[in-house]
Order: structure tokens, then C-alpha cells, then sequence
């Protein structure tokens, strides 16, 4: 080798050396991502969306967004492979959950309000169909061909709805498990044909927007009653992420806004109601990384 060429070659390594020095600063500056679980629901999709754009502009924090059944996300959480989930539903629903893995979880706060239970369609009289009781009477079970429509095997509602079935001694009834979409396309279907059906419903959710449904009244109190939404992390999420646990702490989405957000979401896109809802709401959510801040009353739906 000559020694233009050596010079050459020792300064194409220098450089090399430099560049990857650098890219390898750069890299280490990068804020690892907040790995947030959460599970294909429609109220959980809005909401997870919204709080990612807050957190990528305000915080610059990187997120990843893992989607798996509920029952996953729970045992991901307390084995420190994600590190929050912004769906849990207490004190009734998830409380078998929650219980199992309370010791390695961070309790961030509550997001909103909700409710389940079973639902028939307001086609259905009263009179015949009031409370989960009257679903013993045979003329009742006939008209739903003894199915119990529900999203997701395994889930809070559905373990909930199997001792619901034992409690009122519902024989007959088999629960009908797909996903929400599959649960919701055979209403859509069964409400064209003039049938009954019996659904597992849960509020905040587009389909009281959609379609005319009313709870059954739960005397055993096996769906409880108000449910509360909790931001849930990983045990010593807060030390790392201090101001991202302290947004989670300060998150909320008015019930009706939500309700109009995943309605919308429906004739366009999730991806597209959070952008312009986050843009429309923005002081609202600026004033969740503030502290002492008092918050903004939301602008628009």
C-alpha cells in the first residue's frame, strides 16, 4: 500500500470511528420508549392514543404500544415486560387480576368512570325482561336460544358472566365468546332480523350510540356497579418515569367526549379522532404535566 492510500484508508477509519462515537451519544441521549399494553377495545384504543401523543410532544418520550388479551397484559405488567396498562377495571372486573398481582403493581390513578352488566335490546319488553332472574323463564330463554353474546374468552366479564350463570342458576345458556367486533356484528344481525339477543355491554362504548340497549338489573350484584378505569404500572414505574407517572396520575377524558370520539372513530379512523381531538384540547393537556396546574375544560369532541 502506497502512502496516499494509507492516509486515505487511516482517515476513512478515523471517520468511521468518529460517525459511529457519535451515532452511539446520540443513541444513549434517546429516552428509552414507555412500553404501554393494552387490549383492542374501543374506549382503551381512544385513550391509549391520546395519552401517547401528549407524551411524545410534550415529554418527547418515546412509546410502544403492545395490544394482547387483558389476562396477558396483567402477568406482562408484574413481570416488568410492559410497563403500564391504561385499562383496568375495578373494583369488580379485573379484581381476580388485580388480586393475583396487586403486590408487584403501581396504582397511577383513575381515568374514568364505567359500567357492565348484561343487555337486551329496548325492543325487549320490560315486562318480560327487567333483571338477569327473568332469564330463567322458558319462553325468555326460547327467544335468545339460550346464548350469552360476549367478546373475549377469559376475560374480567366473561369469568364474570360464568358466575353469573352459576349464581342465577341459568341452565340453558351458553356463553357465544368472539371479539368485540364478532359480538357486535350478530347484534347488528340479530336487530335486521327482529331477534332477541342477549349481550355482554360495557359503558363507555360506542353501541349505546348505535344501537338501542338497556342493562338488565343484577340483584346478586355479580357485575357490581360503577366501575372505575385505573392507569396501571409496573412496580417502580414512577422512580423511572416521574413525569410520565405524574401525567397518568393527572389523565382523564370526559365520558362524552369519549363516547362522540369512538363513535366518530368508527366513520374514519382512531388514529385520525385523537389528532384532531388532541389538537383541539391541547392546554387541556398540557396543564396534566403541570404541577399545581388546575385543568382546562375540554374544548371540543
Amino acid at each position: 500500500m502506497n502512502a496516499h492510500s494509507y492516509r486515505n484508508t487511516a482517515c476513512a477509519c478515523l471517520l468511521g470511528l468518529v460517525l459511529g462515537a457519535t451515532a452511539a451519544l446520540a443513541h444513549a441521549d434517546e429516552p428509552k420508549p414507555v412500553r404501554i399494553g393494552w387490549v383492542n377495545w374501543s374506549d382503551t384504543e381512544i385513550t391509549v392514543k391520546l395519552a401517547t401523543a401528549a407524551l411524545q410532544e410534550h415529554l418527547k418520550q418515546p412509546v410502544k404500544l403492545v395490544m394482547a388479551d387483558i389476562g396477558i397484559q396483567f402477568q406482562a405488567l408484574a413481570n416488568g415486560n410492559i410497563d403500564l396498562i391504561p385499562m383496568v377495571w375495578l373494583p369488580i372486573t379485573h379484581k381476580a387480576f388485580y388480586d393475583k398481582y396487586q403486590d408487584r403493581l403501581e396504582d397511577l390513578g383513575v381515568l374514568y368512570e364505567g359500567r357492565i352488566g348484561m343487555t337486551v335490546p329496548t325492543s325487549v319488553p320490560v315486562s318480560e325482561v327487567a333483571s338477569v332472574e327473568d332469564l330463567n323463564k322458558p319462553e325468555v330463554r326460547a327467544r335468545l336460544d339460550g346464548k350469552i353474546l360476549t367478546s373475549e374468552v377469559g376475560n374480567g366479564q366473561y369469568k364474570l358472566t360464568v358466575k353469573a350463570i352459576e349464581e342465577y342458576k341459568l341452565d340453558g345458556y351458553k356463553l357465544v365468546a368472539s371479539s368485540e367486533a364478532g359480538m357486535l356484528n350478530e347484534l347488528d344481525r340479530n336487530l335486521k332480523r327482529g331477534k332477541w339477543s342477549l349481550v355482554n355491554a360495557w359503558s363507555p362504548h360506542w353501541m349505546f350510540s348505535k344501537y338501542p340497549l338497556r342493562y338488565l338489573d343484577d340483584p346478586k350484584k355479580i357485575f357490581g356497579g360503577a366501575e372505575q378505569i385505573h392507569a396501571m404500572a409496573r412496580k417502580g414505574f414512577s422512580q423511572e418515569y416521574p413525569e410520565v407517572a405524574y401525567f397518568f396520575a393527572h389523565y382523564s377524558v370526559p365520558q362524552a367526549d369519549l363516547e362522540a370520539l369512538m363513535m366518530q372513530a368508527r366513520q374514519s379512523s382512531a388514529d385520525q379522532v385523537v389528532a384532531a381531538y388532541y389538537a383541539a384540547n391541547k392546554p387541556r393537556f398540557e396543564a396534566m404535566f403541570e404541577k399545581g396546574a388546575q385543568s382546562v375544560s375540554s374544548v371540543q369532541p
